[in-house]
């Protein structure tokens, strides 16, 4: 007798939401805690499964790995009615939509388990990876590049907008098998493939988006070496100097040495190179000065399909901001008004530092239930390693710095990542976490209380002025913070000229 699985695959209403993708290299099941701008994955599991090993070659899934995804699909569906989430999706990419008997494969999936695999297209692959660039950076601009194990997928992005996309069968396996791994032989098929593209060439693209576990596994290993400070991957950022530099070293490898080069796994390692001669090839067909990597793909590009256009247009940042706060006991309209309340204080700040400021007040509670000396390291380190998406590492750095100052004055620790910042980036964090730490005094982290104060900023100088009924809360906590803040923006605006 098969075993079924009760688990809704329509609709998608609230709830936890799970998504199986079953690609040519892995199958990875998410499950998201709901219907939201930015989702947090409450299971992410995979298993490198190896589908499309062979496909170049046989034409068919690889027997192993089929063996192999039955048994990870077959968990994971034990596990998605077991968390009983309230929408269930099965999607197949390239190896699955191209192998001989990758019709047979989905047949007896649906059969065993009384489920739905949906295999898309290579254009709707495109379109989904790109979607989830367009989820998790903000306004993004260039092209995602989506490489899997079978296949390749490419789309310009302009901030909102998707505009051409491309699918390829170029995959790492793929590539791998039908060369044999030589590297001459490697280096033409990519080359012939992509200059097949017209729009590549003419794309003058200003960054590549790299989505997949191949380009990732480059981006730790440079990390590694370089000894980044920051242990994320996601938009991390590499020159196109520093890509050459180091897929020349990775072609001068034995293959047998890459395996045990840090953070390369033992399963990962035979793709490394053609994924190396992947990127090499598009950064001399686009010219793109830099590479960012992303750890969001095609799950999350079907997630933010899912989402009210409204919902789409929110800013990532702010929007995972709000959710953090929420999770904490902390949501409400008190963000918005702190942000306000300091906005004299900044009123010629970037555009991009506004973002920062305003996330900042979204989260200045976010140490409310720490004991009181462990607050502010606290704060920094849960920005640090949190979600948030629609950040840069500096930025994220800075949000985190500001965090810190919002519990305490001076700064005491030395941290390797602060090197990501300028002086005038910490100043700027320093200022607006020591008007988060006086409003609070003011106001007790309570909405509706702000209003009684008022801040400016006039020659140099930082002035409070409170209302008969607040004026019993000037005591010299407060004047010695305001004095605090004052120098710190003296020293800002110093800086600044």
């Amino acid at each position: 007798m098969p075993i079924t699985y009760n688990i809704p695959t329509a609709d998608h209403p609230k709830g936890l939401i799970a998504i199986i993708d079953i690609g040519s290299n892995s199958v990875r099941m998410v499950v998201y805690h709901g219907l939201k701008r930015v989702p947090l994955p409450i299971f992410n599991e995979k298993y490198m499964c190896a589908l499309g090993k062979g496909l170049a070659t046989s034409g068919r899934l690889n027997p192993a790995g089929v063996v192999q995804a039955e048994t990870a699909i077959a968990r994971f569906l034990v596990m998605a009615q077991r968390l009983q989430v309230a929408s269930l999706d099965l999607i197949a990419t390239a190896a699955v939509r191209d192998a001989e008997n990758g019709s047979e494969f989905v047949a007896r999936i649906e059969a065993t388990h009384g489920v739905k695999v949906k295999v898309i297209s290579g254009e709707r692959e495109a379109e989904l990876a790109a979607k989830g660039i367009l989820a998790s950076f903000h306004e993004p601009m260039g092209i995602s590049v989506d490489l899997g194990g079978g296949s390749l997928e490419l789309a310009t992005i302009e901030r909102t907008r998707i505009g051409q996309t491309a699918s390829l069968r170029i995959g790492s396996l793929r590539v791998l098998d039908a060369t044999d791994g030589k590297l001459g032989a490697m280096e033409k098929m990519v080359r012939d493939e992509l200059q097949q593209i017209d729009w590549l060439n003419a794309s003058h693209a200003s960054c590549l988006y790299a989505v997949g576990g191949g380009f990732r596994a480059l981006a730790k290993l440079h990390m590694k070496k370089t000894h980044y400070p920051l242990d994320i991957v996601h938009e991390y950022c590499m020159s196109r100097r520093s890509i050459s530099q180091l897929i020349d070293k990775l072609l001068a490898m034995k293959p047998s040495d890459i395996a045990t080069l840090p953070g390369i796994s033992e399963k990962r390692a035979p793709t490394l190179i053609p994924t190396a001669i992947m990127l090499q090839q598009l950064l001399q067909q686009t010219g793109a000065p830099e590479v960012m990597f992303s750890v969001s793909g095609i799950r999350e590009g079907f997630f933010y399909d899912l989402l009210e256009p409204k919902l789409q247009g929110e800013d990532a940042l702010i929007a995972s901001a709000a959710d953090l706060a929420a999770l904490i006991g902390r949501a409400g309209h008190y963000g918005k008004e702190l942000f306000q309340w300091m906005s004299p204080l900044f009123a010629s700040e970037p555009l991009p530092w506004q973002r920062i400021r305003r996330a900042l007040c979204i989260l200045s509670e976010l140490a409310w239930s720490i004991d009181p000396n462990f607050r502010a390291n606290w704060a920094y380190h849960r920005i640090i390693q949190s979600s948030l998406k629609g950040i840069d590492h500096p930025e994220r750095i800075m949000l985190a710095l500001a965090l810190f100052h919002r519990y305490q004055t001076k700064w005491k620790n030395g941290r390797d990542e602060l090197k990501l910042l300028d002086e005038r980036e910490r100043q700027y964090a320093r200022c607006v976490g020591l008007a988060a730490g006086l409003a609070y005094q003011l106001s007790g982290g309570k909405a509706g209380n702000l209003h009684h104060a008022k801040l400016t900023w006039h020659d140099g100088q930082v002035h409070l002025a409170l209302d008969a009924e607040a004026s019993p809360l000037r005591t010299d906590t407060v004047e010695k913070k305001l004095l605090g803040l004052g120098e710190a923006l003296k020293a800002f605006s110093n800086f600044v000229m």
